[in-house]
């Protein structure tokens, strides 16, 4: 793939080639290889757990017979396996829970990733790790099912007036948090896709217009269509930087099952303005898994600032991301809204930062950029520091 670096050390080589559902012949023989030769385990074991895919990892060793994993690795991954797996079975109960609540009220909602993706897309909730809940529901019932969902048990962060009023009007999400027995979880209603983008408002619709329902471990809720379900993974990925090894595999399995209309995609990406970034993330995944990409979409040379695995971006890079994808996402006539928009308006990091009651909620408004500028500017100063003098 241009533009991409090759994968120097085996253990890095060995994640990748095992952070997936299946692994073809070709695939199995380079593993096998690679697990002939002597591993830093804990390098392994390391990767695997920051990015998210050490349940495949398991799972395929397993499927290989462990050749070459040592016994005290092998029983330390199978520890954390069978406690995400009982994690995740504790998140489909609660999500059982949740949904059933909502279709009481008459509330459409669509489960997103988590583990209903584990299920349809892996086959078993035990192969993905899940950190939380993630509900889309329509917009004009997000109050609705808000209150629900606090009637529940769980707890809102903010609770200040001007600052809810805000996160609906200009945010596509909101956490709530719920514990019970020692066990923390964590919910996010979504109303929409992409924020603060002109289209977001057509794509939610559109999105809603070709659900279709399903039901999730014996609760009717609806289901994205199989484009729009790689189209939200693909905007999830672009909107955490290509970061994260997990969401990455996510889209190579959705891709490779066959089941997508591919010009619906094109179709899709180009009416909201997704084209880049679709067209990049597609890119990202074959650099990393040879994941099949249709030819009408083209392979892209990756920008120097995108750092894959298992680099890591440096703070001009995860700038130059973000300032990419104002861009991208607002359209050449809207870069200057969009990025008024990421320097002014209030998020909830802010709010974390100085709880202020609403009569001065005002205040978060100049706060925003000074803290932004304070951010940012101690992160290259470090990053200054920090690089080797020639």
């Amino acid at each position: 793939m241009p533009g991409s670096e090759p994968i120097s050390f085996s253990e890095d080589q060995l994640c990748l080639l095992l952070a997936r559902r299946e692994l073809v012949p070709h695939v199995q023989g380079q593993a096998r290889a690679l697990l002939a030769t002597t591993l830093c385990w804990e390098r392994v074991l390391g990767l695997a757990s920051a990015q998210g895919v050490f349940p495949l990892l398991y799972h395929n060793l397993q499927m290989l017979g462990f050749p070459g994993v040592p016994v005290d690795i092998r029983t330390e991954l199978e520890a954390s396996y069978r406690i995400n797996a009982l994690r995740n079975t504790l998140l489909a109960q609660e999500l059982t829970q949740v949904l059933r609540l909502l279709d009481e009220a008459q509330v459409p909602v669509i489960p997103l990733k988590g583990v209903t993706l584990a299920e349809s897309l892996y086959g078993d909730i035990t192969l993905r790790t899940c950190a939380d809940i993630d509900i889309l529901v329509p917009r004009q019932m997000v109050p609705q099912g808000f209150h629900l969902i606090l009637a529940r048990g769980y707890r809102a962060e903010v609770t200040e007036r001007f600052f809810a009023d805000l996160l609906l009007a200009t945010n596509i999400e909101y956490g709530l948090v719920r514990e019970e027995r020692g066990i923390c979880y964590v919910l996010e209603i979504h109303w929409g896709v992409l924020g603060g983008t002109p289209f977001d408002g057509d794509s939610t619709e559109d999105l809603w217009a070709e659900a279709r329902p399903k039901n999730y471990f014996g609760v009717p809720a609806y289901r994205l269509s199989p484009e729009w379900e790689l189209l939200f993974l693909i905007t999830h990925a672009a909107r955490h930087r290509w970061q994260g090894l997990k969401w990455l595999v996510d889209i190579h399995e959705v891709c490779s099952l066959g089941k997508i209309d591919w010009e619906k995609v094109r179709e899709k990406a180009k009416r909201f303005g997704w084209e880049e970034i679709v067209s990049l993330t597609l890119s990202a995944c074959h650099a990393l898994f040879d994941t099949p990409i249709p030819a009408i979409f083209s392979l892209r040379v990756l920008p120097t600032w995108l750092k894959l695995f298992p680099d890591n971006p440096s703070p001009s890079d995860t700038i130059k991301a973000a300032l990419f994808l104002s861009r991208l996402l607002g359209g050449p006539s809207e870069t200057l809204p969009s990025l008024f928009h990421t320097l002014l308006v209030p998020t909830i990091a802010d709010y974390r930062l100085l709880r202020l009651p609403s009569s001065l909620g005002f205040l978060y408004y100049p706060m925003r950029p000074l803290r932004l500028g304070c951010k940012w500017g101690w992160r290259l100063l470090r990053a200054g520091f920090d690089r080797p003098t020639p």
